[in-house]
């Protein structure tokens, strides 16, 4: 299983706006099901290796509900925004993005497996 990372075409990212959308696609090589329940753990814009922007986050305690059979073909995607995870300012420049979730495999017992998928991609702010 794999986590990418990808910016908006056509957006610009401006610190002004303080608005980093970003879209995070799941995806494996082969087929997987994972249930609706994904818990992020970090949510970081990194400069020059330090963590400037963003969130590290306790997970939820949220029960799954429903499950998502992924593969090559049938990815899952999800939209956020990184500014939705700090109120500080941005400053323009040239980041890292580091997303850290945990998606949960349902076991035949009924329980999960807990997978952490990590993340990096580039991103400047104007």
């Amino acid at each position: 299983m794999e986590l990418k990372i990808h910016l908006l075409e056509s957006f610009v990212y401006r610190a002004s706006e303080k608005s980093i959308p970003v879209v995070l696609e799941i995806t494996s090589e082969t087929e997987g099901i994972i249930s609706d329940k994904i818990d992020y753990k970090e949510i970081m814009l990194y400069k020059d290796g330090e963590a400037t922007f963003g969130s590290f986050i306790v997970s939820t305690l949220s029960l799954p509900k429903y499950t998502y059979t992924i593969s090559e073909n049938t990815p899952k995607y999800m939209i956020i925004n990184v500014a939705d995870y700090d109120e500080t300012e941005l400053s323009k420049g040239e980041y890292e993005i580091k997303i850290l979730i945990s998606v949960y495999e349902p076991l035949e017992d009924g329980k999960y497996n807990r997978k952490e998928l990590k993340a990096v991609k580039e991103i400047i702010i104007q």
